[in-house]
């Protein structure tokens, strides 16, 4: 009589890996991947507001309290880049590119939530709530390595790469 280990034995050598495949994203849950993959953008692709508020230059807000313009709204997925100028703030939401001369996000929280003349009860460091381009992946970095079982966090990955 065999064992189970011969079994097992006979029944690996007979089992091959089938050939790498190009899959889409539907069809990948489960799967393991063939071979590394690298991002091919930076992730986030552009600095980004890690908070809903206001972006302004930090050195506008260094003494508090003060009271600025606002000279409009940045969404998430607008296209464009508007520009902050001196001495003015524009409202901006969570996700949403800063704008060009903003260095700074001003939670919504430290201030009145005006949307004209906002004032500011509190100041910043540059920097604040903000989210740099490629601060989580950097273009070409290594995000899933080979013989990754492809389970849901892998597959938002491989989406969020453009794979």
């Amino acid at each position: 009589m065999r064992s189970v280990e011969e079994h097992l034995a006979d029944i690996l050598l007979a089992v091959r890996p089938t050939a790498p495949r190009e899959t889409g994203l539907q069809e990948a849950l489960g799967t393991v991947l063939a071979e590394d993959v690298a991002s091919p953008v930076a992730l986030p692709p552009f600095a980004n507001s890690a908070m809903d508020g206001y972006a302004v230059r930090a050195c506008d807000v260094a003494e508090v309290p003060v009271t600025l313009p606002v000279t409009g709204d940045v969404a998430a997925g607008e296209g464009g880049r508007p520009v902050v100028t001196p001495g003015t703030v524009m409202r901006i939401m969570t996700g949403a590119p800063v704008p060009e001369g903003a260095d700074t996000v001003i939670p919504v929280e430290w201030t009145d939530g005006a949307t004209e003349q906002v004032r500011f009860e509190r100041s910043a460091p540059a920097g604040n709530a903000i989210r740099l381009a490629g601060e989580d992946v950097m273009a070409g970095d290594v995000v899933l390595s080979e013989g990754t079982l492809i389970g849901p966090a892998q597959l938002g990955i491989l989406a969020g790469v453009g794979r």
